[in-house]
């Protein structure tokens, strides 16, 4: 008689074939590198605001001589100089959706093995086209390449390399010999393929002008809406957020392979918002969005996935030698919201006793900054940094409000109070292993 399977390997077994079609299907590799591949411009453009937006004025004072004099230098820099502390961030966060469509196209042509440079550009011209055409008198629509534009801009550079993919299979193309350079065979051989899908794509542009007397841009951003309202609400983030830490501390499988394609634009695109919004000059407490990128690194995550920061140092002050080595060499990188030593060291990956708390601490996290945030107790984040900053400086600069800071330390106490009957319970355990009791 076989053996009966446990709810764990029930689980497991339920959620692999998931995992292995998010993590191995093309499309949402592309969107994954996409957005990775435009961090580098989030966080420049993030310092860039933080330097163009300057969160003070002529008449605040601390008493503080030193910082007062800082903040009013800074004050009088954002103020003075904005034909020079404006362009780093129109340049980067202001053409985000530019950078992804060029990066998504890229990885999924890559991934087909087609001239993925060939394909990222053309990708990049027609998202151009459509989104922010350049009028009669030769001005570019700006507005329509920021991250707001992020989902679109991946669709379409996706939609563009099937395209121009399908037709390259289908012999669509100009044949050189074979004695002419590969850089130009590979020229001229994307010709064709580029066409059709420019085509196919202004058609529909031309079309959504017709008849609905607008821009794609302008549709999606109707379409956008009710996504974000579907995603972007405390329900919703808490239940995929456990679900992803679920994946991540009870089967090793990492959350950017599932739910990561799903929030990550999201995020990006929330933040993005939140950014413009202080750009056009409204009240941090009139922010459009609670749920950004920010919100998400800083509250959900202190010391990285599951909030194990509370969790490592209970680790360096185990009774158990096993816990105390763990600790001892995850705790520098938990500090900067990296885990990976930690959940694989203890470890919490297939361990029941731990995963519950894994879930269970972001979970509350998520709760209390949800709470905080839509009762004005705490700035909405709209300043982007990388997910490796420290949680409670994370978190300040972000909001640039103190009060974020001291939220994350309540956030800390609360995780330390949910993980600590788990791991004495684990750590009763080890202890027993050891000693031969």
């Amino acid at each position: 008689m076989s053996e009966k399977k446990s709810l764990i390997d029930k689980i497991e077994e339920w959620c692999q074939p998931l995992a292995t079609f998010f993590g191995t299907e093309p499309h949402f590799l592309a969107i994954r590198d996409g957005v990775v591949c435009s961090l580098p411009f989030t966080f420049v453009g993030g310092v860039a605001f933080l330097i163009y937006k300057c969160p003070w004025s002529d008449t605040s004072s601390t008493g503080v001589g030193i910082f007062d004099a800082f903040m009013n230098a800074w004050w009088y820099l954002s103020c003075n100089f904005k034909q020079f502390t404006y362009p780093p961030y129109a340049a980067t966060i202001g053409i985000l959706s530019l950078f992804v469509c060029f990066a998504v196209a890229f990885s999924l042509a890559n991934h087909y093995k087609k001239n993925a440079l060939n394909f990222a550009l053309c990708a990049t011209s027609i998202f151009l086209l459509v989104c922010s055409p350049v009028t009669v008198g030769g001005n570019l629509t700006y507005s329509s390449l920021g991250s707001v534009n992020m989902f679109l801009a991946i669709l379409i550079a996706l939609g563009a390399v099937e395209i121009m993919r399908i037709a390259v299979e289908k012999g669509w193309t100009i044949h050189m010999p074979p004695s002419v350079p590969k850089v130009i065979k590979n020229t001229f051989s994307t010709i064709f393929p580029y066409a059709i899908a420019l085509i196919v794509f202004y058609a529909i542009s031309v079309v959504c002008q017709v008849v609905f007397g607008m821009l794609i841009p302008q549709i999606w951003s109707y379409i956008f809406t009710l996504i974000s309202f579907g995603v972007n609400n405390s329900v919703a983030v808490t239940i995929l957020t456990a679900f992803e830490n679920l994946l991540f501390g009870g089967f090793g499988i990492h959350p950017t392979t599932v739910v990561g394609p799903l929030l990550d634009p999201l995020q990006l695109v929330t933040l993005g918002e939140n950014a413009d919004a202080v750009v056009a000059g409204l009240a941090l407490s009139e922010l459009p969005n609670v749920y950004t990128q920010s919100f998400w690194a800083y509250y959900s995550c202190i010391g990285g996935a599951g909030s194990t920061l509370a969790l490592c140092i209970m680790c360096l002050r185990s009774k158990s030698e096993q816990l105390k080595s763990v600790g001892k060499v995850s705790i520098v990188p938990s500090i900067f919201n990296i885990n990976e030593p930690v959940i694989f060291g203890l470890p919490i990956f297939l361990n029941p006793t731990l995963v519950i708390p894994f879930i269970l601490a972001p979970t509350a996290n998520i709760i209390m900054g949800w709470l905080a945030t839509s009762m004005n107790l705490v700035n909405k984040s709209y300043i982007f940094l990388t997910s490796t900053t420290p949680a409670p400086i994370g978190a300040f600069i972000a909001t640039m409000d103190w009060r974020s800071f001291v939220l994350v330390i309540a956030m800390f106490v609360v995780d330390w109070v949910i993980y600590y009957p788990f791991f004495k319970k684990y750590e009763a355990t080890c202890v027993a292993q050891e000693t031969g009791e």
